[in-house]
């Protein structure tokens, strides 16, 4: 049953799927890859008429699971967000619509809960738990029977509202025998992804790990008549896979297939980009043909690194979005983030400034304020003025215990670089500044001013290249954020991002 659309395949639109191959000498503009720079793993695009709707794994950021909107599957802006208070930690969630209602079926802390919601932009439902333990949910329905997938080839009944579990998970498919050449971190069979398509139901898993070794992590496909197996897997297997570790993108995986209005098929995978692991998993597009035989593959002429023809006729790819913001509107922006709190009580934003009522000790108990960018430089900065007992900060943050930045508080100015060591400029007395943190392909540079001084650089400096998760564990990213702990508050204005590395003039 083809349920994600909102009108009927008819044969008209069958022969033009079956036309709709790719060819990089058609008339479009080209656009390159990754299609969202920054972290967005295990992304779930669908398409609902002629617009494209995606969320990804916010794990333990909070407002949690974006909802992104495009008109051609390149340029993406965020709308929504599903969670608005912290869950737990959330990997690979599964948007999907069925009967003309969305459902987003997530795992918090590795447990399997759904919401729900007449648009993908909302309103969204609280989250109602699923009561079973797994990660990577997916939905597909076959005969008004509804049935939810996740990690490790289990499958389960949902009840007709997809609310809740009708049947106990079994399991219905066993891994893809990976060769033994392929060096990778595990077997790990997880990512299930699923579609109808010309009377076969196909489901893509991912297989090989999704970090370690830059050639684990592949797209394995496998399909059947019925949306609950038997399955048989594809003679393209793996279908996204990353060749050598020389290679621009590794650990390629996790791939999701989506359509457009004209019937080209395209898959979203996640990969990290080679010498830029800190960026997290960042999404990448790459087209799809069908074969005469029934399957899909990516075509030999398409490559992750190389540029591709738009999906959409007239569109063009743009600068990914700019996180800079004055503060002046009533609430933060979906750019924003907190680290495992989401408090409205805690800060206030309107009239050109941010405060941020300060919480915890240290960096480690403070929930940081986080924006996730992309690129191999770009520079932040921001104006600061805290209270007699206040600390706040810029920061490039992994985690509470991982990052570098430069604060001001009751010891003057100080910066911290990732080892954990405090640095001391010598700036005592001082309860405004305005800093900026200059990441220049990850050797990072510090800046500040005092009012109505001129830029100073620190003579201490930070290499950010291990903040990832084959160092650190997490499957984090390393983003800009802002931080205040300690007592009283901290004010915040006028945060600025260039998409390069821009010391002061």
């Amino acid at each position: 049953m083809q349920t994600r659309r909102q009108f009927a395949l008819t044969a008209t639109a069958c022969a033009l799927a079956s036309r709709a191959q790719f060819s990089p000498s058609q008339s479009r503009s080209f656009y390159r890859n990754p299609i969202l720079g920054g972290d967005h793993p295990d992304a779930s695009p669908i398409l609902v008429g002629n617009d494209f709707y995606l969320t990804h794994s916010s794990f333990d950021y909070v407002p949690g699971l974006l909802i992104w909107h495009s008109h051609d599957l390149i340029n993406w802006r965020a709308v929504a967000a599903g969670l608005k208070n912290y869950d737990g930690n959330i990997w690979a969630p599964y948007l999907c619509e069925y009967q003309g209602h969305f459902y987003l079926y997530f795992p918090a802390n590795g447990v399997l809960k759904v919401i729900h919601a007449p648009h993908p932009e909302g309103p969204w439902s609280e989250p109602i738990d699923l009561g079973i333990k797994a990660i990577d949910p997916a939905h597909i329905a076959e005969n008004g029977k509804r049935y939810l997938y996740m990690a490790g080839g289990q499958m389960a009944e949902l009840t007709p509202d997809g609310l809740a579990i009708a049947t106990p998970p079994r399991k219905v498919v066993d891994p893809w025998p990976m060769p033994a050449s392929i060096r990778m971190e595990c077997t790990c069979m997880e990512g299930p992804k699923l579609i109808e398509h010309n009377g076969y139901f196909y489901l893509n898993l991912a297989e090989g790990g999704t970090a370690g070794p830059a050639t684990s992590h592949a797209v394995i496909s496998a399909r059947s008549r019925h949306a609950i197996g038997p399955w048989e897997f594809s003679p393209y297997n793996p279908v996204v896979h990353t060749a050598s570790r020389d290679d621009r993108w590794l650990s390629e995986g996790h791939g999701r297939l989506v359509d457009t209005p004209d019937g080209r098929w395209y898959i979203t995978v996640h990969a990290y980009e080679n010498g830029y692991r800190a960026l997290g998993r960042q999404l990448l597009l790459l087209p799809v043909e069908w074969t005469p035989d029934g399957w899909w593959r990516i075509p030999n002429s398409a490559k992750a690194d190389g540029p591709l023809p738009m999906p959409v006729a007239g569109a063009t790819q743009q600068p990914f979005f700019d996180p800079s913001d004055d503060f002046t509107a009533a609430d933060l922006g979906l750019q924003w983030a907190f680290w495992q709190e989401y408090d409205k009580a805690r800060f206030t934003t309107g009239s050109g400034a941010l405060i941020l009522n300060a919480e915890g000790k240290s960096v480690e108990d403070s929930p940081a304020l986080t924006t996730p960018v992309g690129g191999h430089s770009y520079t932040v900065e921001i104006d600061i003025e805290v209270t007699p007992e206040c600390e706040a900060g810029l920061l490039l943050f992994y985690s509470p215990q991982h990052y570098t930045g430069i604060h001001v508080g009751p010891k003057g100015i100080a910066i911290k670089i990732p080892s954990g060591s405090t640095r001391d400029p010598g700036v005592k007395g001082v309860a405004r500044a305005t800093f900026r943190i200059v990441n220049d392909r990850q050797e990072v540079d510090f800046y500040y001013r005092l009012p109505s001084q001129s830029w100073k650089r620190t003579e201490f400096s930070s290499e950010i290249s291990g903040m990832q998760h084959n160092v650190l564990g997490g499957f984090l990213d390393v983003r800009p954020a802002l931080y205040a702990c300690g007592a009283g508050h901290a004010t915040f204005r006028s945060f600025r991002y260039w998409p390069q590395a821009q010391p002061p003039a």
